[in-house]
């Protein structure tokens, strides 16, 4: 017997795993990115605008740049901000995209989107840094 606590978790076929191990990494490092939708099923709209949009929306399906593409950095922000930002992500911009047809959107996606606007709006990023400097 050795003194390794994890000598009991053998048993791993590598046969199986040399096939499955791209994809397990693939699986697990979407899911930790992907956000939970807690949005309940809605029924099927029937009005003729809706079918356009939906139609129009079916080519809208994935993200437009895969996972590997990522470059993951830390956004350092306060509790109560990082908390007004999931909720609007939750509130207003997930139920959007839904109208949209997009039900597979990924963090990935939004925290791409938000730095976008970032860049496009600079100098609001310098207000709100002064305006809560001088606060």
């Amino acid at each position: 017997m050795t003194d390794n606590p994890f000598d009991d978790l053998g048993g791993i076929d590598d046969e199986e795993s040399d096939g499955d191990q791209s994809a397990s990494v693939d699986d697990a490092a979407s899911a930790s990115v992907a956000e939970p939708s807690t949005e309940p099923a809605r029924p099927a709209e029937t009005s003729s605008s809706t079918a356009e949009t939906r139609e129009e929306s079916t080519d809208v399906s994935g993200p437009p740049f895969e996972y590997s593409a990522v470059r993951q950095r830390p956004l350092y922000a306060r509790g109560e901000t990082w908390d007004e930002f999931e909720d609007a992500v939750g509130i207003s911009v997930v139920p959007e995209l839904r109208k949209e047809g997009v039900r597979d959107e990924e963090k990935r996606e939004i925290h791409d989107a938000v730095l976008t606007l970032a860049i496009e709006d600079p100098e609001r990023i310098v207000e709100l840094v002064l305006e809560r400097r001088r606060s």
